[in-house]
């Protein structure tokens, strides 16, 4: 018998090492690696928002708002489904295929940076401030950044290099926020934000050329390509027109309504309550999905009980931690922003309850989707698309702006209401469940309440 084998010296080595090899393994799955990578955007979007508040006046934030709202209109009005196409298709890895797709992103994106030139004089006198254009107009270059993009950022999703794509887009960010604030403390003005974003995108092309095989393209455009692209992006357009109205309406209609400087407190909270977003969203579709359709596919026996047993744990943390993000939101905004930004506190705790309702939402989304209930997307977006216009006019009506804020904070109850009534008839709904959830939201509400008034007065 080897002496080294069985002597405790040697197994105390052996042990590490194997540990070291689990831990590693466990790190760099594709779930872990979601998680953690949402908790560290979310992190540095705090310091981020930390730092830029302090060096920038409100207006600019509405300014960020108002600019952030219009690209992404012109960009999702445009929406071909690259990531979705290229990850799919058979000869996504073709060199011809490759080519033709990043010709057409790139051509795309001019389009988009010229429509911005074109309709920034009159978007900015439509939203009653003029003095908006130039920056409208400058906004653009990041259209034409993204263009220059490799695809190899699509076809590493592909091939599920999900660490490596993750890591491009924190370090992405952290520079982002570096130059923001450099920027922010030279000038003081808008610009700074987006001379940020000018070189996180400039860094995301040269981190697409550099860190990923086969990525230099050229200019092509291959028939059959374009022709399978058309096929497949026609309903993608479709379906992501309803979601721009759904997600940009309330901004372009506040915008107009609100002086810069209570919209960039609106603006402020809105990047807040989507924090947990990124969980909610992830956690559904990466996780729940692909083991609900797994369990339909094997033709589980008491699906209900195996939906809620997936999801309990998680959701019911999810509920407890955004409840208490409602709750201390007063001493959230205190401690992340100075006393100027004290009134984005309110609108936090509104836009939050969409974002507690996410993840039941979402859940139930995803299990009616995998057992081929597909029409329940969207059916949900037209139920949110018909509160948005009935609430939100009545609300206006009502309590003014507040009152629109109101309906956009409730958005997510009527299209989760709709999905119990689906979950209902497909034998797939425990209540119980759904009312412990909101249970764990209410306790996370009191908790983040209770806190707050134990914790201000020593912070003041």
């Amino acid at each position: 018998m080897n002496e080294h084998a069985a002597s405790p010296g040697w197994q105390s080595f052996a042990a590490p090492r194997g540990l070291w090899s689990r831990l590693r393994e466990l790190a760099a799955r594709d779930t872990n690696v979601v998680i953690v990578s949402v908790i560290l955007n979310n992190l540095l979007r705090a310091v981020s928002g930390m730092v830029l508040t302090r060096l920038l006046v409100p207006e600019v934030f509405g300014i960020s708002g108002v600019i952030a709202s219009v690209q992404f209109t012109v960009a999702l009005a445009t929406d071909l489904g690259f990531q979705a196409f290229v990850v799919r298709q058979e000869n996504g890895e073709d060199k011809r295929f490759l080519d033709t797709v990043w010709t057409v992103s790139l051509i795309r994106s001019l389009l988009l940076a010229l429509t911005l030139v074109v309709l920034a004089l009159p978007l900015s006198h439509a939203f009653g401030k003029p003095d908006l254009a130039p920056l409208i107009a400058a906004s653009g270059l990041t259209f034409v950044i993204e263009g220059l993009t490799s695809t190899s950022l699509l076809t590493a999703l592909r091939h599920r290099q999900i660490l490596r794509l993750s890591a491009l887009e924190l370090a992405a960010m952290v520079a982002q926020i570096a130059a923001s604030a450099a920027l922010a403390w030279a000038w003081g003005s808008y610009w700074a934000i987006l001379g940020g974003l000018f070189v996180s995108g400039l860094l995301k092309v040269l981190f697409s050329y550099t860190l990923f095989a086969d990525s230099r393209r050229r200019l092509r455009l291959d028939p059959q390509t374009l022709k399978a692209l058309w096929a497949f992006s026609r309903y993608v357009t479709g379906s992501s027109i309803i979601f721009l109205l759904i997600s940009q309406c309330d901004k372009f209609v506040l915008a107009k309504l609100m002086p810069l400087d209570r919209f960039g407190f609106y603006i402020l909270a809105g990047n807040l309550a989507s924090a947990p977003l990124g969980f909610a969203a992830n956690y559904a579709s990466r996780v729940l999905y692909p083991t609900y359709a797994q369990l339909w596919r094997d033709g589980a026996q008491d699906l209900r009980r195996q939906f809620y047993e997936k999801r309990r744990l998680p959701a019911l943390l999810y509920g407890f931690a955004t409840g208490g993000i409602i709750g201390s939101a007063p001493l959230i905004v205190g401690v992340l922003y100075d006393d100027r930004y004290a009134d984005a506190a309110g609108y936090l705790q509104i836009l939050c309850l969409s974002s507690l309702l996410a993840l039941p939402s979402n859940a139930a989304n995803e299990a009616l989707t995998a057992t081929g209930r597909i029409r329940a997307t969207l059916e949900a977006s037209v139920v949110k698309l018909v509160w948005l216009s009935g609430a939100g006019f009545a609300g206006y009506l009502l309590w003014g702006q507040l009152g629109l804020v109101l309906a956009v904070g409730l958005m997510e109850a009527p299209a989760l209401v709709m999905k119990w009534v689906r979950l209902r008839f497909a034998g797939l709904l425990d209540m119980r469940e759904e009312l412990l959830f909101l249970a764990a939201g209410l306790a996370g509400t009191g908790c983040g309440f209770i806190g707050t008034r134990v914790l201000v007065p020593f912070l003041t």
